[in-house]
């Protein structure tokens, strides 16, 4: 899943995701999912303020449904014989050409490179995957995984160890002009690998990294953790092959092309020949990984030993993973093309800073579908009813801003204009979740190391959390079928739902117990507890959230301070500005790898310290074992443990809304996964 900050860090990406969600209105962490485009490596969500489209089952009276089918969180397997999905084939040249679309988001791009943990988010994935379009792989309508087999393709070597082999295509190559090669994916193995790190990353008050005397790349990934010898390249640098040290149930989609190497290591390396860069960069990868060994530190914690490699080229690697971290943050036109050179269908032509974004075709692009429209305009506006408002007066053909009774009002009224809305359950879920590791009134620490005090004072504070009146508020107004989702990672409607739920513990957070939450603080001899609630400034529906639980936790003598934040996606790897933490999740890929780094110990979307032995048990289980029954019996304990844990609450699955005008864009189509309903761009056609 996704953070629509966009948690695999779950965003969605070039792996299993999610992305957080939290653009400005919306969900998308500050576009935070992680889990990025399908084009990424790693396993996680991401954080969404709005979340994108959706497959939904039910529309709204008189609107389209915003897609075609219902993502799975669990329970999927790789198709027996398939390795990166089901190759496409050549594609058919679009029937028609030219012409401009205007589109729209929430929250501007603030890095191009979305498979880092500040830069893994839905405002980032989404345009980035205009310019890189998923590389090896990426989801149709049907969330059937396709293999772009024009790009590259993917080959089991062996199953026992579990072996892949991928293949670029020899004509694919950077806007710039450089062959994307084996090195693009090694490096993608490295960063989120972890077997390069020798201290934990270090970040500002706003999650970003900062200067460290050792090497830490921000990036996390279960599975390449997994793949522990140094990757094989082929002869011709076209081919990587990588081994894992256990059986990993989502492989198809775990490794993809990301940033380019060759820019990685010109510029860390200091070097002006691309190929040579890109080999130094190589080798001092391999040097390092030969010399590294495992050590534990004085807590017991394993560790990687740098002490015996040549200090040149571990100097060198910590350039690597210093550029590689930051190098691609930018919130408009970076002054040096190559931050933003792309392999995709549409190369980067403009970005004026929290305006637009300006992507025209590019002319080499021929492995993968190709556009139709020449050029595509992404203008940003935190605000939904602006959005609304720039639909209308023609600013923009799209708009997707999170979904309220207002904005679905201002869509069914320009219906007259040529406007269609479709409508629909997205891909995004609203939850709460609360931090153990701050020294605030939910961390232990705060009581002196009493873990049952620090427990029943988050267990106080779910009590009181409105999570129907949440959803009768705010939500039946636009689907009057809505309901309270009660699990942390089954979407409702799927398969395991309804069994997952009767068996997890959710039927004990039904209602709101102010005289249980009022019992447990008497318990811990707590009196008043300040909470700081964070969630996205700007979100009118989250401001709403807000009220509702600050008035309800009041009455049982919570103190709910505002946290509202512009930042908030960035944000919540720093649990020392807030206590919990109200934002949604959305899926970038389908499968069970998804889950373990929102609830495993240290995983990349676990920003609040929660740690639990059996949870990482079940969790690493769940990640090695491919028979979906026995995926959904696991899912289920964790689930059980975390609501025991008092870990947060799912609240609801979000409403989609998604409205374009007809007369000037065709084949606009919703997608439960990152990127929502950008994934079909090559079938747009514009004008009439």
């Amino acid at each position: 899943m996704r953070r629509t900050r966009a948690v695999a860090f779950t965003a969605l990406v070039a792996a299993t995701a999610l992305v957080v969600a939290a653009c400005g209105n919306t969900d998308q962490a500050g576009d935070t999912n992680t889990s990025a485009p399908a084009a990424t490596s790693s396993g996680a969500a991401a954080p969404s303020d709005t979340g994108s489209a959706s497959a939904s089952e039910t529309a709204a009276s008189g609107s389209e449904t915003a897609g075609s089918a219902t993502a799975t969180e669990t329970g999927t397997a790789a198709p027996a014989g398939a390795v990166c999905g089901t190759p496409h084939g050549p594609y058919d040249k679009p029937a028609k050409t030219g012409g401009s679309v205007k589109i729209s988001w929430n929250q501007p791009l603030y890095s191009f490179n979305a498979l880092t943990g500040h830069g893994n988010a839905v405002a980032n994935a989404d345009p980035l995957y205009l310019m890189n379009q998923g590389g090896f792989f990426y989801y149709n309508d049907k969330l059937e995984l396709v293999n772009n087999d024009q790009f590259g393709t993917c080959a089991k070597v062996s199953d026992d160890p579990l072996t892949i082999k991928y293949t670029i295509n020899k004509d694919v190559k950077w806007s710039d002009g450089v062959p994307v090669t084996a090195a693009d994916l090694l490096l993608q193995w490295a960063a989120p690998s972890g077997q390069f790190n020798t201290e934990e990353l270090k970040t500002d008050e706003n999650g970003n990294p900062v200067k460290q005397a050792g090497v830490s790349f921000d990036a996390a990934s279960e599975a390449m953790k997994l793949v522990t010898e140094f990757p094989e390249i082929s002869d011709d640098n076209q081919s990587l092959t990588i081994k894992y040290s256990e059986f990993f149930v989502d492989y198809p989609f775990q490794l993809n092309v990301g940033v380019p190497a060759h820019v990685v290591a010109e510029k860390a390396l200091g070097e002006t020949d691309p190929t040579k860069a890109t080999a130094d960069m190589v080798a001092a990868l391999k040097t390092f990984h030969e010399g590294v060994k495992e050590t534990k530190d004085k807590d017991g914690n394993t560790v990687n030993d740098a002490s015996a490699v040549d200090k040149t080229v571990v100097a060198n690697v910590k350039k690597i993973a210093d550029f590689y971290n930051t190098g691609f943050d930018a919130t408009e036109l970076p002054s040096d093309p190559s931050i933003y050179v792309s392999n995709g269908a549409y190369v980067l032509k403009d970005y004026k800073k929290d305006q637009y974004m300006t992507f025209t075709k590019n002319p080499d692009y021929t492995w993968g579908p190709i556009p139709s429209v020449d050029t595509i305009t992404l203008r940003f506006y935190p605000e939904a009813m602006a959005n609304m408002q720039a639909l209308q007066n023609g600013e923009v053909d799209v708009a997707n801003p999170q979904a309220t009774s207002d904005v679905l009002n201002a869509a069914k009224a320009l219906e007259g204009q040529g406007v269609k809305v479709l409508t629909g359950d997205g891909a995004t879920y609203e939850h709460v979740d609360l931090a153990q590791n701050n020294g605030g009134p939910f961390d232990p620490k705060a009581y002196g190391g009493d873990a049952q005090k620090a427990l029943d004072v988050r267990l106080a504070f779910l009590k009181t959390i409105p999570r129907q009146d949440i959803v009768d508020r705010l939500i039946k107004p636009l689907n009057p079928n809505a309901a309270l989702r009660d699990s942390f990672n089954v979407v409702p409607g799927s398969p395991a739902y309804d069994a997952t739920v009767a068996a997890n513990g959710s039927k004990d957070w039904q209602k709101v117990d102010i005289a249980g939450a009022k019992a447990l603080l008497a318990k811990a001899g707590v009196t008043s507890p300040k909470v700081r609630l964070m969630y996205a400034q700007g979100n009118v529906r989250r401001a709403n959230e807000f009220k509702l639980i600050q008035e309800s936790a009041q009455q049982a003598g919570f103190q709910v301070i505002d946290g509202a934040n512009k930042d908030w996606g960035s944000l919540l790897s720093n649990t020392k500005v807030y206590d919990a933490a109200l934002f949604g999740w959305q899926s970038s890929a389908v499968g069970v790898s998804q889950i373990p780094p929102n609830f495993i110990t240290g995983g990349q979307n676990n920003f609040y310290g929660y740690s639990n032995k059996e949870v990482d048990g079940w969790l690493k289980q769940m990640n090695a074992e491919p028979d979906v029954d026995k995926q959904n019996e696991l899912n289920t304990k964790v689930e059980t443990q975390l609501y025991k844990d008092g870990f947060g609450v799912p609240i609801f699955q979000f409403p989609e809304i998604i409205s374009f005008n007809s007369k000037k864009i065709q084949n606009v189509k919703g997608l439960t996964l990152v990127p929502g309903y950008m994934w079909n761009y090559w079938e747009w056609t514009a004008g009439a």
